[in-house]
């Protein structure tokens, strides 16, 4: 009992202690916080590439693509038991020009003209809504259905153009809604690329809609199109294909390796897989992984950089103890002769350290998930005084800042706290157990 009654005489005496509870709850309360915003953002990011890259993709290493029988092809992909639809495309990379009418200085409207280089991707899209449901990305939800005619009649290509591709049409402001930026519907394009030959390929449309997945190299440097106009732009032959995108009936590393293997099997006969040539099988995570890894990484150096917080609060903790033990010599004589044992006096100061590690983890664990909640409210104040935005919307297309409050990763962070705490008063209780009873008395 009287442990307790010295650990709350110190704690309401010592006003020092505040510094050190206070280090603790900072240490809490960034790491609540950072962690909170970078499993949201990493979440949110993976199901933003999840909507707009199929499970898996079977990509053929031939220069042409492939050029037998593609129906035959997808019917044995599909027939693997592990699968539940697959959609053959045509895919590169190619430069594309958009004019879209902007209005001067003078009022006047004026014709610029966007260029920039894509990944563009032909398909069916019929079968592609069966691997990837691509329409509530979409602006207008109808993909390539319509159908710009030029003026002799002729009907022009139809492209699904990234969001940004043109700019934001709100640049610095975080919208509640998509930001499908500066282009619109009819929008002529023009795709240039080159074709295995090494001569020129262009073909001319327009845009039939904008797709937007708030990835920004995805909306920067996308470009949908039929498969008909993407086999035109390359030209290849009308039934080649660059790869099978492949929609599994349920995405896990066990299913995955028992697609591959399936796959393979049942293609076997018709094309070798790789090595030693042929086609390769990479699921979504393995084609963005070196971003995916980018993203992991930064979550770890973060969380290991404000770890050191939590240390300088311990050697905090530490300092006041020791100070402590040293003010408090002769009392802690008179209690050993009183009867207290080492470990009794021992207990004490430890007592004492994992309080100021308790009481600072609970308020910066409070503060932490205050500020998570409010995190919007407080960007929008910063902006409003400062004019600098923590998250600019140029780099994050969100409409909020995503965070997840993981409470299994916030009681490991409240319990690293205290447990950086116990270990800093271990070093005083171990001086303060060690005191000799006629010594301590005699100190004064």
């Amino acid at each position: 009992m009287y442990k307790l009654k010295l650990v709350l005489r110190y704690l309401r005496k010592r006003k020092i202690t505040v510094f050190p509870i206070a280090g603790v709850a900072v240490g809490v309360m960034a790491l609540v916080v950072v962690l909170a915003i970078m499993d949201g953002f990493d979440t949110d990011f993976r199901r933003s590439i999840r909507g707009i890259l199929p499970d898996m993709s079977l990509q053929f290493r031939y220069l042409q693509g492939y050029e037998g029988n593609v129906d035959d092809l997808v019917k044995r992909i599909e027939a693997v038991p592990q699968v539940r639809a697959a959609s053959p495309y045509v895919s590169g990379l190619a430069l594309v020009d958009v004019r879209m009418p902007e209005i001067d200085f003078g009022g006047n409207v004026v014709e610029s003209v966007t260029s920039e280089y894509v990944s563009f991707r032909g398909f069916d899209w019929e079968k592609e809504n069966r691997v990837l449901n691509l329409e509530p990305h979409l602006r207008y939800g109808e993909g390539f259905s319509p159908q710009q005619k030029a003026a002799g009649g002729e009907v022009n290509a139809a492209f699904v153009v990234g969001s940004r591709l043109a700019g934001r049409k709100f640049p610095g402001i975080r919208t509640k809604t998509p930001d499908w930026g500066k282009i619109d519907r009819g929008a002529p394009v023009q795709v240039l690329t080159f074709t295995s030959s090494y001569e020129r390929s262009r073909v001319k449309g327009a845009v039939a809609d904008i797709v937007s997945t708030g990835v920004y190299d995805i909306d920067a440097h996308t470009l949908f199109m039929p498969i008909d106009t993407a086999r035109r732009l390359r030209e290849v032959k009308p039934n080649s294909v660059s790869g099978i995108g492949i929609a599994l009936r349920e995405y896990n590393p066990a299913n995955v390796e028992a697609a591959r293997l399936n796959i393979e099997n049942a293609l076997s006969d018709l094309v070798p897989p790789i090595p030693p040539g042929g086609y390769g099988i990479n699921t979504w995570e393995q084609e963005r992984g070196p971003l995916l890894a980018a993203v992991a990484m930064e979550r770890r150096i973060m969380a290991f950089i404000l770890f050191f917080f939590l240390v300088v609060a311990g050697f905090a903790i530490s300092a006041i103890l020791i100070m402590i033990v040293l003010e408090k010599i002769r009392d802690i004589g008179i209690l050993l002769a009183m009867g207290a044992s080492s470990k009794g006096i021992a207990a004490t100061f430890l007592i004492y350290g994992v309080t100021i590690g308790l009481i600072g983890a609970g308020i910066g664990l409070a503060a932490g998930v205050l500020f998570v909640h409010k995190i919007d409210f407080v960007e929008q104040v910063v902006y409003e005084r400062t004019g600098w935005q923590p998250f600019p919307p140029e780099i994050y297309d969100l409409p909020a800042i995503p965070r997840i409050l993981d409470w299994h990763t916030n009681l490991y962070i409240v319990a690293t706290a205290v447990a950086v705490s116990f270990l800093a008063s271990l070093l005083p209780a171990v001086r303060a157990a060690w005191l000799d009873p006629v010594e301590a008395i005699r100190y004064e």
